[in-house]
């Protein structure tokens, strides 16, 4: 085990200690300054789009297909995530999360239109789609496209086991035996992956979503409002030491802003090439509308979700003297019993079993798709649908530094090789993106097919638009 530690250890110091943090904002600013900021200025349209009327057609709506990706992005990585973050990097690597979210929304957009540009049907009728498959058919690199749904089969697998480790850490503050814990998620698991009803996934999203933030979000809103005249001090915190960190939290820029890009991309994704399997599931009458529904997701996980986390901590002088003495979901327990007693402690215990559960679902919807990128068959479900419950299992009884450092390692990896790919397809991206808005300019409702833009006429890799529906 030690090995393996220290392997994890050491990829993940050259990962996020250069490598990826370098590679994320020089291609993120590349597509802002391409897509003409479309994050920012179109943010507002974003939400109107989310609560659109359904399009009809053979995919899903385009609010199942926030739900399916923010079920995957909501989970550990908004308390646990920003606990870690802030216990080892200080209150600013909480800014460096924002700038990764607000820089982040580009990647999201952009990944998530390809998918939907070049988004397929799988044996079921059913639209399929992501980064495996574009990489598959308009760069024609089937190896590399099998390579990248092996890492995010791997990465989302891990990840639920990460999810799963943060519940049985939750629920052993109140005796719960981790081996207990770890046997009734694995069966919850088994059953609903193994349902003959495939859609229980998808409408199990659908309803622990809306039940697991609007509460959380109320109860973060309370905690702000009465704690509002601490708030400019802690704003005041977050922009100094996020330039000029403490050294009880490190005392180095770089420890910082490595944390806010690390945890900030465990919890939103952005770039990371998992959300657009969700995108590519809907039906849209534009693949730039998809890319505006995942873009707003980024934002709901992080300048929403991990910001109220990131406060509930940071309001709480008896936590932050405490980062140093607990971790993770343990910590964030303490934050909210110094709120609200012991009513915080149990509230909070609630929300990260559906937080995280709700994640373990979500990452299966990716896990399955990327299966099915390598074979589209009962086998290879049965095959990660094993992977997935043994992980949930043993991820339940883990060390918690070891499961989140392979979670890290897999991650990163899973995002190099996205965002490399979204660099060499920006072109189409460029050409949806200017034709959306000048359909929008001309107060027209954006549609689109292959001959809406010449240069796409031709593209042999688009199957899905050939007319208007």
């Amino acid at each position: 085990m030690k090995i393996i530690n220290n392997i994890i250890t050491q990829t993940n110091d050259v990962m996020y200690g250069y490598l990826l943090l370098s590679v994320f904002f020089v291609v993120a600013i590349f597509f802002t300054i391409r897509l003409k900021g479309i994050q920012i200025s179109h943010s507002i349209h974003a939400l109107q789009l989310l609560f659109s009327k359904h399009e009809k057609g053979d995919g899903v709506s385009g609010f199942v297909s926030f739900c399916i990706s923010t079920a995957s992005r909501v989970g550990t990585g908004n308390i646990t995530g920003v606990m870690a973050a802030v216990s080892s990097g200080g209150p600013g690597a909480l800014f460096w999360m924002w700038l990764m979210a607000l820089l982040g929304g580009s990647l999201a957009f952009t990944e998530s239109t390809l998918a939907q540009l070049y988004k397929e049907k799988d044996s079921a009728g059913k639209f399929i789609g992501g980064a495996s498959f574009y990489i598959k058919s308009k760069l024609q690199k089937p190896i590399l496209a099998a390579l990248f749904a092996i890492c995010m089969i791997f990465t989302y697998t891990t990840f639920n086991g990460v999810q799963a480790n943060t519940i049985s850490n939750a629920l052993s503050k109140y005796d719960v035996p981790v081996n207990i814990t770890a046997i009734i998620l694995t069966a919850i698991t088994g059953i609903i992956l193994f349902s003959k009803k495939r859609d229980t996934i998808t409408h199990a999203c659908v309803f622990i979503v809306p039940v697991m933030a609007i509460p959380y979000i109320l109860i973060g809103l309370y905690i702000f409002l009465t704690n509002l005249s601490s708030v400019p001090s802690v704003f005041q915190s977050i922009f100094v030491q996020a330039f000029k960190p403490t050294a009880f939290f490190g005392g180095a820029i770089g420890i910082t802003i490595s944390k806010g890009l690390q945890r900030g991309l465990f919890s939103n994704e952005a770039g990371m090439g998992g959300a657009p399997h969700a995108a590519a599931a809907a039906h849209s009458s534009h693949p730039c509308k998809q890319g505006l529904i995942q873009m707003f997701s980024v934002f709901t996980d992080t300048l929403l979700i991990c910001s109220i986390s990131g406060f509930i901590l940071l309001l709480s002088p008896e936590a932050m003297k405490a980062v140093k003495d607990m971790e993770g979901i343990k910590l964030f327990q303490y934050a909210m019993e110094s709120h609200l007693g012991s009513f915080g402690s149990y509230f909070i215990t609630v929300c990260i079993l559906l937080l995280s559960y709700s994640s373990i679902l979500g990452n299966f919807f990716y896990i399955k798709t990327g299966a099915f990128a390598l074979k589209d068959n009962m086998v290879s479900y049965i095959i990660v649908g094993l992977m997935t419950i043994i992980m949930v299992f043993a991820g339940s009884l883990a060390e918690f530094k070891t499961i989140w450092g392979a979670g890290d390692m897999f991650m990163g990896v899973m995002a190099l090789l996205n965002i490399v790919i979204l660099v060499l397809l920006n072109k189409p991206v460029y050409l949806l993106t200017k034709h959306y808005v000048s359909e929008l300019k001309n107060h027209k409702e954006p549609k689109f097919n292959k001959n809406s833009i010449p240069e796409l006429s031709n593209d042999n890799a688009i199957t899905q638009w050939n007319s208007n529906d």
